[in-house]
């Protein structure tokens, strides 16, 4: 069964008490960048730690601003819903319901830029923690700062060098 998280809006990834913000560069253009994080659910799979392919669209149309869509890691099942959607250079979503309380709120962001060596990746974890993730709070940065290390790698090595 889901359990619902409260709904926040993109302020949120600027004024959540706990907000965790990491940068990467990737060999890659922004569109490409992009469109591997914000175009593709299913294509998690491929590149970032603990996804699989069963990441969907529930909402018809182009996906933007307002579309919903589910992706699963670590066995666990999100459904989100996109708060920004300014292709190459931002992207948010937060999560709506999980099957696990994790948290009171929880959203993302990503901004996205130009680099002398390619793009620069800003990722944003922002979240109001629930009893069980509350405690361990604390301990997550490093937790968290390997993974989006661990994801920008396999990004890179996922997505084919521009010709």
């Amino acid at each position: 069964m889901a359990r619902e998280m409260r709904a926040v809006g993109v302020d949120f990834l600027d004024t959540a008490a706990h907000r965790f913000v990491y940068h990467a560069v990737i060999r890659r253009t922004p569109e490409q960048v992009f469109d591997a994080i914000a175009s593709q659910p299913a294509g998690y799979g491929d590149w970032y730690p603990g996804f699989d392919h069963s990441g969907r669209w529930l909402s018809t149309g182009p996906p933007g601003v307002g579309s919903r869509r589910r992706v699963r890691m670590a066995r666990v099942s999100y459904e989100e819903t996109i708060l920004e959607w300014e292709r190459p250079a931002r992207f948010a979503f937060r999560v709506d319901r999980a099957t696990v309380p994790l948290a009171r709120a929880l959203a993302e962001g990503y901004r996205i830029g130009d680099h002398p060596s390619g793009t620069a990746l800003e990722w944003v974890f922002t979240i109001d923690p629930g009893p069980f993730l509350g405690p361990l709070l604390g301990r997550s940065d490093p937790v968290l700062s390997r993974l989006f290390t661990r994801a920008s790698s396999n990004l890179e090595k996922y997505l084919p060098p521009e010709a």
